[in-house]
């Protein structure tokens, strides 16, 4: 009648309790494993979205400066070298207000020859321009390569394009 008393339990039921069995923690990492290869690759869509949006922001600016030219000169810039001086000098606040590269409106940086957006992973250029019509470009620069979207593209009509292969509405989502 020992083994019924109050509050007495075998050895083997006590050893059971005390922590995870092999297989219990051979289950939790592979359950953890799975969370993980379902999410990377959403976190890494998500991330080449934010960096894409730093092009999309350059490009839009710029398009801003060379419509603010045509806005004061009745035409756009007729040559890419003007196209690109009129965007490095583009001032999107008041006249004798210096220009706030990335911040208080301006989209790019000039601190660089060619224009960068602000995080510094597209170069942006003028690839063609005349009196009617411009079109620019950010290319990835640097180690930063985009397979899918490749060089984005922006004319003066806002014509959006893309020299890589991903649907145009992935590349320029924001």
């Amino acid at each position: 009648m020992l083994n019924q008393r109050k509050g007495y339990e075998p050895a083997r039921h006590r050893l059971k309790s005390r922590g995870f069995t092999l297989i219990e923690a051979v289950v939790t990492v592979a359950i953890i494993g799975i969370l993980a290869a379902i999410a990377w690759p959403a976190y890494e869509r998500q991330k080449l979205k934010g960096i894409r949006s730093d092009a999309v922001i350059a490009l839009a600016s710029a398009r801003q400066a060379l419509i603010a030219f045509r806005t004061v000169n009745g035409s756009y810039p007729s040559s890419t070298a003007t196209a690109t001086t009129t965007i490095q000098n583009y001032q999107p606040g008041a006249a004798n207000t210096p220009p706030a590269d990335c911040k208080a409106g301006r989209g790019y940086r000039t601190d660089a020859n060619p224009v960068r957006s602000c995080s510094g992973y597209y170069d942006i250029t003028v690839s063609s321009a005349d009196a009617d019509s411009f079109t620019l470009q950010a290319a990835p620069r640097g180690n930063f390569t985009d397979p899918e979207c490749g060089n984005l593209t922006l004319d003066h009509l806002n014509t959006q394009g893309r020299s890589g292969t991903a649907p145009l509405r992935r590349c320029w989502a924001q």
